[in-house]
């Protein structure tokens, strides 16, 4: 489990299936996602991937939990991803609607980038649609850099790449 002044990230549990598969389904919470809303089956799927991924691939999304409500707002972790034929890690978050433009991104990215750097990682990739501002915002406020564009699921992409040793030291 991970602690931040406000969040609390930590691995899915099977009880987090019911309020993880809603969002799942909602717009907003799902928007500049190529699969966009899901169908219940679609998020009972995903939510079956966010619940193993630790155990199979050794990294994943953590459920970001606000401490103040004890509410779920969202996810935030890193995954395996191939980047021009090379396995490398990607940073992933969404937030519900009601807890964005808070710093919970942020705060919750910070964490996740520390947690990558203590397992080796030397740097993690990101990629975000062109039109979400919100995001690239997010991701260069992380010391993120750009460093193509590029196609992602057919969906127009932007994608950044973090070295884990200068941003960390950066941001403490």
């Amino acid at each position: 489990m991970i602690q931040t002044e406000r969040l609390e990230l930590r691995e899915f549990h099977l009880d987090d299936k019911v309020k993880m598969t809603a969002l799942l389904r909602d717009a907003d919470f799902m928007a500049f996602s190529p699969t966009g809303a899901m169908s219940q089956e679609q998020a009972e799927i995903k939510f079956v991937q966010l619940l193993s991924a630790f155990e199979y691939h050794g990294v994943g999304k953590f459920v970001v939990i606000e401490k103040a409500s004890r509410d779920i707002i969202g996810y935030c972790g890193i995954a395996a991803f191939e980047y021009k034929n090379q396995n490398v890690v990607e940073l992933g978050y969404r937030l519900k609607l009601a807890a964005r433009g808070k710093g919970y991104a942020v705060e919750a990215s910070r964490a996740v980038l520390d947690f990558a750097k203590q397992r080796q990682f030397s740097s993690v990739l990101a990629l975000t649609e062109l039109e979400n501002a919100a995001s690239q915002h997010i991701l260069f406020k992380l010391g993120f850099k750009a460093l193509e564009q590029g196609e992602y699921q057919g969906v127009p992409v932007q994608f950044l790449k973090n070295s884990l040793v200068l941003t960390i030291n950066k941001l403490s």
